[in-house]
This record gives C-alpha cells, structure tokens and sequence, in this order.
C-alpha cells in the first residue's frame, strides 16, 4: 500500500520537533546568498535552495520527516 503522508506538507510545531527530533531532519532552503549574510543554521541541517529542491531531491533522506526552514 502507497504510504499516503509522502509527499504530505504540514506545519509542526517546536513542541512537536522536539519530541520527534530522532526522526526529523531539517532542510535549510535559503539561498547561498542568504546564508552567507546570515551563517548560522540548525545543527545537522542540509542546505539545499528551495530554487535547487526540485533537482536536489535525492540529497534528502527518503525514510525521516523533514522540516523546511528560511528567513
């Protein structure tokens, strides 16, 4: 049976990432400009520009929620 929350968006709350963060990994879809003015990005987050997302998706994890961020 096709796992029907795939490709499933929703927002999550702090609350909730911090009770799931083993299965959480965050995506950090600034563009390489952005995060040059401002370096700082969550801990263990992959860097992918939501420009580059389309083309960059085998770079995420296909087996853990993600959580996109930007400024």
């Amino acid at each position: 049976m096709p796992d029907q929350n795939k490709d499933k968006v929703s927002r999550i709350s702090i609350d909730d990432i911090k009770k799931r963060m083993d299965e959480i990994v965050f995506v950090d879809t600034r563009s390489a400009t952005a995060l040059a003015r401002n370096p700082l990005q969550v801990r263990g987050a992959i860097h992918l520009p939501a420009k580059e997302v389309e083309n960059g998706r085998e770079r995420l994890p296909h087996n853990r929620t993600l959580v996109t961020y930007c400024t």
